[in-house]
């Protein structure tokens, strides 16, 4: 995986970049680091990075969870590494939830969601759907390692926003056909 990072993205006229990681076990801690790697590789000598990495387990207690839910509702990043065959505890849930409410003063930010692999319609896919609205909640683009594994992430936030949009208006456009009308199996 070899995300890019937008030149007018959320670092443009920055000297630090605030990046929070979750995950769950070694394995998605490994491939949040891989990401993190990337954003240091690209960046390293224009902006200095702040990392702040809670295991999903740490988040289900409400002291560690609130100030976790502090530096996300300021990060720039959001990194979200999971088991996609495992669906998100209530207090993590929860943990989202609280961070999204807050106020992130029209900042552009990102939130990478690293799990994939996940069959359809299972915890993973249900755990997808779940952090794509809580990154349009949170004013945040929300990028996946598919796009970035085949080089496909957008050349700006304006870009990604254009390209949600433009798939938004054709699922749109499909949704609301109006229904065909019943022919109770006559002249079929």
């Amino acid at each position: 995986m070899t995300p890019t990072v937008p030149v007018g993205g959320p670092l443009a006229h920055r000297d630090s970049c605030h990046v929070v990681i979750v995950y769950e076990d070694a394995a998605t801690r490994a491939r949040a680091m891989a990401a993190c790697d990337c954003l240091i590789q690209q960046c390293w000598a224009e902006v200095e990075f702040d990392f702040h990495w809670w295991r999903t387990d740490f988040l289900a207690d409400e002291t560690m969870a609130e100030l976790a839910a502090q530096q996300a509702a300021n990060a720039d990043f959001v990194i979200v590494g999971c088991d996609p065959h495992t669906e998100f505890s209530p207090a993590l849930k929860q943990w989202f939830e609280n961070w999204a409410a807050r106020r992130r003063g029209g900042r552009d930010g990102a939130l990478l969601h690293l799990t994939s692999g996940w069959p359809a319609f299972g915890p993973g896919w249900r755990n997808e759907q779940f952090l794509r609205e809580i990154a349009r909640r949170a004013l945040l683009d929300y990028l996946t390692p598919s796009a970035a594994d085949e080089g496909e992430l957008p050349a700006s936030f304006e870009e990604a926003e254009r390209r949600a949009n433009l798939h938004s208006s054709i699922l749109d456009e499909i949704l609301n056909q109006p229904p065909r009308p019943p022919s109770f199996g006559l002249n079929e």
